[in-house]
């Protein structure tokens, strides 16, 4: 769900790349589930870094998730479809 979640982030801000690329600090999380994203909590996510390549063709996602007191980092690449849209492997 998460790899979903993010790869919608991504595909939303895909054509601005020159404006979204580079490092990022979460300050706000919104759901209309917010028991999803508390701490502890499976949608909880920071997103550090955003890369994309000149052409788009590769989305990379770089994010935390805090689970069981364990911080850790987590890189989803999403390669671009002719829709489009984006899909990881």
């Amino acid at each position: 769900m998460v790899k979903f979640l993010l790869l919608a982030l991504a595909f939303g801000l895909a054509h601005a790349h020159d404006q979204m690329e580079g490092e990022w600090v979460t300050i706000a999380i919104a759901a209309d589930n917010v028991d999803k994203i508390e701490l502890e909590r499976p949608l909880r996510l920071y997103v550090r870094k955003l890369t994309c390549n000149e052409e788009c063709s590769e989305l990379a996602v770089t994010f935390y998730v805090n689970s069981n007191g364990q911080c850790s980092k987590t890189e989803v690449i999403g390669y671009k479809q002719a829709d489009g849209s984006y899909r990881t492997q």
